[in-house]
C-alpha cells in the first residue's frame, strides 16, 4: 500500500482531507495524512503539495497528434513566406514525388499555392491550419486528388477559385477531405505514438474526437485487448461511423461511447457560424442543416450512444443547445458541447438550462485573442466565458484538441487563470484543474474517477508549485521530472 500525503483538490475529496492510501489500481482510504498513516503503519509514504484526480484531455484526436509528431510543424506561424521557407528546406531532403504534410499555422488570409509551388513543385504539398478546418495545398497536390476546375464544393466546405473557376490551392471545411483522402494514409504507428506521448505528459484519460479514419477504433481496439493502453481512452465515432458499431466498453481501459457531430467551423477559417457577422460581413457558415443534426443525433441516442456536437460560433451554440434540450429525454449518460467557444450574453441563461457538459480547450486563448480582437472586435467579452458558464453551475470538461493545440496542461491552466482578453471570465487553478480532471470525468460519464474517494481508481495527479509533476496510473507512480518528492 501506498500513501500520498498532500492537499487534495477541496471540490472532489471531503473536507480537510490530506491524504490518500492507494491499493493497487484503487483508493483504499482518504483522509486526515496523521488518520492514515497510523491506520496503515506498514505503508510506504510519498508527500507531494496536492494531489488530484487524473488529468484528462478531454478533446483531441490522438491518431492525428501522433501523426503530428512526425511532420512539420507550423505552430505560431502566420506569415505564408516563413511556411514556405520550411517546406523548401524539407524538399530538399526528400525524394522527388515524397508528400510534405504539416500542421499549425494559423493566417489572416487565404494564400494560393504560388508560394509552395516554387520552393516545392516535385513534392505534393498538403498543411493544414492550425483549426483543422482548412488547408493549404501546391499544384502537385492538387493534381495527385484530382481536384480541378470542375470539382464541385462538397456540402458543407469549399475550394477557394480564381475568376474561371481554377483551384487557388486552398480548402475549406469538408474541402480540406478532398485533399486529405490523397495523402497516405495514418498508421497504427501513429495512434501508439500520440497515446505514448500524451500519458508521458500526465494525463491518465482522453477523449478521442472521431474522424481519424475508419482503422481507428480497431487499432485502439486491439491495444485495448492486448493490455497496451497507456492510459484510459473515451471513443467518439464521426457521422457515418456509428451505425454498424455497438457502443460500450472493450475492457476496462476503451469505452466507444458517443458520436460526434458538427454545427458550424472554425473561427480562424471564418466558419465559426456567429449571430452578428464578421468585418467581412460573412457569418460563418453551417456544416450541416440542424435538422440534419437532430435526426442523426435522435438515432444515435437511440443506438445507445451520447453526443458529441461541435459548435464554436454564437449561432452554432444557441442552435446546438437548443436541439440538445429537445433531445434529452433520450440520452442516458451526459451530453457534451465540444467548444462554447463564443456565447452571446443573451444566451447564457438559456445555455444553463441545457443538460449538457461545456467540454472547452482553455489553451486556445493563447493565440485566439488576437483573433477576436481582429474578427469580433467589441465582443471579446462572449469568448472563453469560463467564469460565466461556471457561475451558473454548469459543468466544464477542458482539453487541448490536439493536435491543433499543443496538449500542454500546463499552458491550459495558464490560459484559464489568466484571461487575456477579459480577466474577469478567469478560474481560479483549484476550479481549472477540477475542469480537467472532475468535470472531465463527468463529461465521460464515467462515476468511478474523477473524485478521491474509497473504492475510486486510482488514476492520479501529483501537483508541486501548481504544476504537474507526476501522475498515479494503475496503482504506481510516474514522474514526468527527474525530481519527484521524497518517500518517507
Amino acid at each position: 500500500m501506498l500513501i500520498l500525503i498532500g492537499t487534495c483538490l477541496p471540490a472532489v475529496a471531503p473536507p480537510g482531507a490530506t491524504a490518500v492510501a492507494v491499493k493497487g489500481p484503487h483508493l483504499a482510504d482518504v483522509g486526515e495524512a496523521a488518520d492514515l498513516t497510523a491506520r496503515y503503519p506498514g505503508a510506504r509514504r510519498l508527500r507531494v503539495e496536492h494531489i488530484s484526480p487524473g488529468v484528462h484531455d478531454a478533446h483531441l484526436h490522438p491518431v492525428a497528434w501522433g501523426r503530428s509528431l512526425a511532420e512539420l510543424s507550423f505552430t505560431g506561424f502566420s506569415d505564408p513566406r516563413k511556411v514556405a521557407a520550411r517546406v523548401a528546406a524539407r524538399a530538399a531532403a526528400m525524394p522527388l514525388g515524397a508528400w510534405i504534410t504539416g500542421t499549425g499555422y494559423l493566417f489572416d488570409h487565404y494564400p494560393s499555392s504560388q508560394l509552395l509551388d516554387e520552393v516545392a513543385p516535385s513534392h505534393p504539398v498538403f498543411l493544414r491550419s492550425r483549426d483543422l478546418h482548412a488547408a493549404w495545398a501546391n499544384r502537385a497536390a492538387l493534381t495527385v486528388a484530382g481536384i480541378t476546375s470542375t470539382t464541385p464544393d462538397p456540402p458543407g466546405g469549399r475550394i477557394e477559385r480564381y475568376g474561371d473557376g481554377t483551384p487557388t490551392g486552398y480548402l475549406l471545411e469538408t474541402a480540406v477531405a478532398l485533399l486529405a483522402q490523397a495523402v497516405p494514409p495514418p498508421t497504427a504507428a501513429d495512434l501508439e505514438r500520440g497515446l505514448d506521448d500524451l500519458a508521458s505528459r500526465g494525463y491518465t484519460a482522453v477523449h478521442a474526437m472521431a474522424y481519424e479514419g475508419v482503422d481507428a477504433l480497431p487499432w485502439v481496439e486491439g491495444l485495448a485487448a492486448r493490455n497496451r493502453l497507456p492510459l484510459r481512452v473515451w471513443w467518439a465515432l464521426g457521422r457515418g461511423e456509428w451505425r454498424h458499431v455497438e457502443p460500450g466498453w472493450r475492457g476496462g481501459e476503451l469505452e466507444v461511447a458517443a458520436v460526434k457531430l458538427f454545427a458550424d467551423g472554425a473561427l480562424g477559417s471564418r466558419t465559426a457560424w456567429m449571430e452578428e457577422p464578421y468585418p467581412d460581413g460573412s457569418c460563418g457558415m453551417p456544416l450541416t442543416p440542424i435538422a440534419e443534426l437532430r435526426s442523426e443525433g435522435e438515432a444515435a441516442l437511440q443506438a445507445g450512444f451520447t453526443l458529441a456536437v461541435h459548435a464554436i460560433g454564437t449561432r452554432a451554440v444557441q442552435e446546438v443547445a437548443s436541439m440538445l434540450r429537445q433531445l434529452a429525454p433520450l440520452a442516458s449518460r451526459p451530453l457534451r458541447i465540444e467548444h462554447v467557444q463564443h456565447v452571446a450574453t443573451a444566451d447564457l441563461q438559456t445555455l444553463a438550462a441545457t443538460p449538457a457538459v461545456l467540454s472547452m480547450q482553455p489553451i486556445h486563448l493563447l493565440e485566439d485573442a488576437a483573433l477576436v480582437r481582429c474578427l469580433q472586435p467589441g465582443r471579446e467579452e462572449e469568448a472563453f466565458r469560463f467564469r460565466d458558464l461556471l457561475s451558473r453551475r454548469m459543468t466544464l470538461a477542458f482539453g487541448s484538441d490536439a493536435p491543433v493545440a499543443v496538449p500542454d496542461v500546463a499552458e491550459g491552466l495558464r490560459a484559464a487563470t489568466r484571461h487575456p482578453l477579459c480577466p474577469a471570465h478567469s478560474l481560479t487553478w483549484a476550479e481549472a484543474v477540477a475542469a480537467f480532471t472532475h468535470g472531465a470525468a463527468r463529461a465521460a460519464g464515467w462515476s468511478d474517477c474523477g473524485a478521491l474517494r474509497p473504492g475510486a481508481r486510482a488514476d492520479l495527479a501529483l501537483w508541486e508549485g501548481q504544476r504537474l509533476v507526476g501522475r498515479v496510473w494503475r496503482g504506481a507512480v510516474e514522474w514526468l521530472s527527474s525530481t519527484p518528492s521524497s518517500f518517507s
